[in-house]
């Protein structure tokens, strides 16, 4: 009776260690955070790039009537997608002067967008930060 209980127990373990390896393959709805029936489209500097997973980060200074803002844009593509199309931190980096067009936050007063294109403006090349064309960064 010892032994059975021990290899139940042994059994357990390895199953749910072996459950936990997998990867996850859930994902949240990007339309219960963003409008993603509407286009805004700002312009301004640079002041952080993060390639994460989930969704890489770009930080971009704007100026407004009020001054500055901060704006956070979260790519619709994921960090593996960006690097895989040939993103470094060095396609977008600090001061680089960029337009962005993305849906807004559903989150009302947010300055942020879930960007899809962004154009450098220092030589006009259009970038994919998912949910358009292609990924590739491809200088």
């Amino acid at each position: 009776m010892r032994k059975w209980t021990s290899l139940a127990i042994v059994s357990a373990f390895v199953v749910i260690m072996v459950m936990a390896a997998q990867p996850v393959s859930a994902h949240h709805s990007f339309t219960a955070f963003w409008f993603m029936d509407k286009m805004n489209t700002i312009e301004g500097t640079v002041v952080e790039l993060k390639i994460v997973n989930p969704h890489p980060t770009l930080t971009v200074e704007v100026a407004d009537a009020k001054g500055k803002a901060i704006w956070t844009i979260t790519a619709r593509a994921t960090a593996t997608a960006l690097v895989k199309g040939g993103w470094t931190p060095e396609t977008l980096p600090v001061g680089t002067r960029v337009k962005v067009e993305g849906a807004p936050s559903r989150r009302e007063g947010t300055k942020a967008l879930a960007a899809g294109a962004i154009t450098r403006l220092t030589d006009g090349k259009m970038l994919s930060f998912g949910g358009v064309g292609d990924i590739a960064a491809g200088e």
